[in-house]
């Protein structure tokens, strides 16, 4: 399913990855200027399609967050 706000499928997917860090995925396209961000754990997968730069900079701060969440040694 795609999420319209940004907000709320960075928040979605967060939860998504904390629920179930050990089988969620993160899939990242862009494409003819258009960027989606495909977050799924095989059950549940978030979607969330952009055109726009300050969008891609969200991302890139969605990324870096999550990678920090895997990084860390709790769970």
């Amino acid at each position: 399913m795609f999420i319209q706000s940004w907000e709320e499928f960075a928040k979605q997917a967060e939860r998504l990855y904390l629920n179930n860090p050990i089988n969620c995925r993160l899939c990242l396209k862009y494409r003819n200027e258009l960027l989606i961000l495909r977050l799924t754990d095989n059950h549940t997968c978030l979607q969330y399609k952009t055109k726009y730069a300050q969008d891609v900079k969200k991302a890139e701060k969605f990324i870096s967050t999550l990678l920090r969440h895997m990084a860390s040694k709790e769970t």
